[in-house]
């Protein structure tokens, strides 16, 4: 949810040795819902085919352009969903969210689990610490109202679907509706937490390349 992309770097590098990686960063500047921020990965996305990825909270988003834009040759969800993961009702205590109230240490082990390394949660609260309390807010609201579960079913290409068996955020309901809409969508399970391609980068770069290599074109 934090769309700085900073968490994600690792888990770039290696698979980038495979295979043309495009990082995405969203804007910090001023809260963007779930339409716009579509917007935006489209003005971004390659011109020739491309699997996309959604990590967590831009899912929804990896979902919208897998169904409506035909560059799109494979989608991978790492710890997503379709449908909120949290009881809607939860939308109205939002405004008084705000994670640099909640100790380091249970922001730590609900997202990258207890044995996160310190250097990697040490990044995490750097990049907490410098996004603006209102987008986060503004972000978990959306997360709280979306249902992409019509647009899941429109979806024809290869899917993919990364979990954490650990995972206290996203887990078997968000997989159980993910694969109702779309049964073909083959799903992997690591040892891991929510934050699953920042802690375990070298699994995940495993499966995910495997997913794209028979849809590589000449």
């Amino acid at each position: 949810m934090d769309g700085t992309g900073e968490l994600l770097k690792g888990l770039a590098e290696r698979l980038a040795t495979h295979r043309p990686v495009q990082l995405l960063s969203y804007p910090r500047d001023r809260s963007l819902g779930y339409a716009e921020l579509t917007a935006y990965v489209v003005e971004r996305a390659p011109d020739a085919p491309f699997v996309i990825l959604g990590e967590s909270f831009s899912g929804p988003i990896a979902i919208e352009l897998a169904a409506t834009d035909q560059r799109v040759a494979g989608l991978v969800l790492a710890s997503s969903f379709a449908r909120h993961p949290l009881p809607a009702q939860l939308a109205a205590f939002v405004r008084a969210l705000d994670v640099r109230w909640l100790p380091k240490r249970l922001v730590t082990a609900a997202l990258m689990g207890a044995t996160a390394r310190p250097e990697l949660s040490a990044r995490l609260h750097d990049v907490l610490a410098i996004l603006p309390r209102k987008i986060l807010q503004d972000r978990a609201r959306e997360a709280l109202g979306v249902d992409k579960r019509d647009r899941l079913r429109r979806i024809s290409c290869p899917m993919l679907c990364l979990y954490g068996r650990d995972d206290r955020l996203t887990g078997k309901r968000q997989v159980t509706e993910i694969v109702a809409a779309q049964p073909r969508c083959q799903v992997h399970w690591l040892d891991a937490s929510h934050m699953l391609l920042a802690t375990h980068p070298e699994a995940a770069v495993e499966v995910i390349n495997g997913f794209c290599t028979p849809l590589d074109r000449p």
